[in-house]
């Protein structure tokens, strides 16, 4: 028995205080330091790509210290607004470090617009010099940071998308496979498409898990779970993941902060689930309410024997 089904997908964009600093040297070496911490999701890549961007630098030459609570305080990780509110921190002490190092290069009668850092040296123009004959020894520092007040002007913020499924329902024992599963997401600019793609696909199949697999049991008579290890909570595994598809409409949400960019992080999972229930209500007529949607919960919608 075929079903399929179709969910929107719709998170909350969250811009969160955040300061960020950066130190070049004279050997050319940039550091980022920012008291978030990096849980898996990809910001030690992103912070270095913005930076490396921001200064037309190497990214092999730049290094991200992040975790130490003496560095810059940031909102931290979680609720898809790590790279949004540390990544805007990060490009405005990148962009205030772009201005001061223009400023040295036009006391030394360089382009003070334009230039590339090259290892230990800046190219500008035609021209080039090396860092060392316009920094001191401590190279240069700048600071940077992000406030909340300045974007948004009261406009609701909102990542979207929409998940579409197919599922197999077999008639004689009601088991429940999903067969295909499809998002499209916007989430504004798209600072990594790999990463993105990653951390979308595993929201998708975490919606599996919760459609179909995932249930806390407890024991009412002394309040505690019966199921507290992987052998008995049941996550979706590659047995139950099915041909995924994963795609990205990249833009640039200007009133979302700096880079453009919405989060990203659980907007995978908005709708995984409800177009998975869609599916099902397709292929046997059993509209589920509630998770996770077991066999014994469509036996009596398959066809009589």
């Amino acid at each position: 028995m075929i079903g399929r089904g179709l969910a929107v997908a719709i998170r909350p964009n969250v811009l969160n205080e955040a300061r960020a600093e950066v130190a070049l040297s004279t050997s050319g070496k940039l550091t980022a330091r920012l008291d978030m911490t990096d849980i898996g999701t990809g910001s030690y890549t992103i912070l270095t790509q913005i930076a490396a961007d921001t200064l037309s630098i190497p990214a092999s030459l730049v290094s991200v210290e992040l975790g130490d609570s003496a560095f810059p305080e940031t909102a931290g990780s979680g609720g898809s607004f790590g790279a949004a509110s540390s990544g805007s921190a990060l490009l405005d002490a990148c962009r205030n470090l772009k201005t001061l190092l223009g400023e040295h290069l036009a006391q030394a009668g360089l382009p003070a617009n334009g230039f590339k850092i090259e290892g230990n040296r800046i190219v500008a123009g035609s021209s080039e010099i090396a860092l060392a004959d316009i920094l001191d020894s401590d190279g240069l520092h700048a600071e940077g940071a992000v406030d909340p007040d300045d974007y948004g002007h009261g406009k609701a913020q909102y990542s979207y998308g929409a998940q579409f499924c197919e599922v197999a329902v077999d008639a004689d024992t009601g088991e429940i496979r999903v067969r295909r599963l499809l998002g499209v997401f916007d989430a504004g600019r798209i600072l990594n498409e790999k990463t993105a793609r990653s951390q979308l696909m595993g929201g998708m199949i975490f919606g599996i898990g919760g459609a179909l697999l995932e249930e806390s049991l407890m024991d009412e008579r002394y309040g505690s779970f019966m199921n507290r290890d992987l052998a008995e909570y049941h996550i979706a595994v590659n047995r139950d993941v099915p041909d995924l598809e994963v795609h990205m409409l990249d833009g640039f949400s200007k009133d979302a902060n700096p880079l453009g960019s919405k989060g990203i992080g659980e907007l995978g999972i908005c709708g995984a689930g409800p177009a998975i229930a869609n599916a099902i209500y397709e292929a046997t007529g059993f509209r589920a309410r509630k998770f996770p949607i077991h066999l014994e919960d469509v036996l009596d919608h398959l066809p009589a024997l």
